[in-house]
């Protein structure tokens, strides 16, 4: 196996540590990225790199190819505990999703990398996550649905028609949905934003009856967290977030630090950016590392 030349396809570049944060790390974000750790030492690389440039040539986009010659490059080897060679990993959204070990006729790479390209987004979903983002959900969902017609295989559209699914209140539907989603897209950070939401509808009850009955008895912490998971599941997360903290601050212990859980899988749910779950984290560590 050879440098890559001047005039090498764009999707198949050479990793070292100066360029691993931005062309491997950075671009899986948003791009499988297929590493494949060689050496001329090794006689499988022989064919196996050739049969992996192909691909790479062919799907013309579908997925960057990173090589990484270990004798040059032993440290990055070191990092990904590479125990043999030739070996691929793909990483999706930086991180390690599947890999394999040694080398594999034409038929194998080509269901391996199957696997990954169909996660390249396909044309037209930032419009429709614009669309959710203001809160038109059907608009958003219509539009998935017709994208999916033509983009069937497209996995990062069919997390944000779950997504949507959840947001219109269609649960089961959305929790069919997800359960369908490959691995890797049930492990992306949205992937697992949408199962803790799953999870939180399993709290749901009788907002009136459970309210009622923490009213009758406000010291009754079993009452009150029941209470929250239906104020969670309902959507009314400021409200219930702070009857866990209540919890939180008055009965740490109450079944094996619940409440502290409970408030943590809302966090995932409701993500980074939602101003809700912010404030309560940042109360929450004050409540426990002050």
């Amino acid at each position: 196996m050879t440098d890559t030349p001047t005039s090498a396809p764009t999707w198949i570049i050479d990793v070292d540590e100066n360029n691993f944060e931005t062309e491997v790390v950075e671009r899986s974000m948003t791009l499988p990225v297929v590493l494949y750790f060689w050496s001329e030492r090794a006689e499988p690389c022989a064919t196996m790199g050739p049969l992996l440039e192909a691909e790479a040539i062919a799907r013309d986009g579908a997925f960057l190819l990173g090589r990484i010659d270990t004798d040059r490059k032993p440290e990055l080897a070191q990092a990904f505990q590479i125990r043999s060679l030739p070996t691929t990993v793909a990483l999706i959204k930086g991180r390690p999703a599947d890999a394999f070990e040694g080398g594999a006729d034409a038929k194998a790479l080509t269901e391996f990398l199957d696997a990954f390209a169909a996660s390249v987004p396909a044309p037209g979903l930032q419009a429709y996550k614009e669309l959710q983002a203001i809160g038109e959900f059907d608009k958003a969902l219509a539009g998935i649905e017709a994208h999916l017609e033509e983009y069937p295989e497209d996995g990062d559209a069919r997390v944000l028609q779950t997504r949507l699914l959840l947001d219109l209140g269609r649960i089961e539907e959305a929790r069919e949905w997800y359960e369908a989603l490959d691995d890797v897209f049930q492990q992306s950070d949205e992937g697992r934003a949408i199962r803790a939401h799953l999870e939180l509808q399993e709290g749901a009850g009788d907002i009136v009856e459970l309210q009622a009955a923490y009213d009758a008895d406000p010291k009754n912490t079993a009452a009150r967290f029941t209470l929250a998971k239906a104020l969670l599941a309902k959507g009314d997360h400021a409200t219930g977030l702070d009857h866990l903290l209540e919890i939180v601050m008055k009965d740490r212990a109450f079944e094996d630090d619940a409440a502290r859980k409970l408030m943590l899988e809302t966090f995932e749910a409701l993500g980074l950016e939602n101003e809700v779950a912010n404030d309560f984290r940042y109360q929450l560590q004050m409540i426990l590392f002050v």
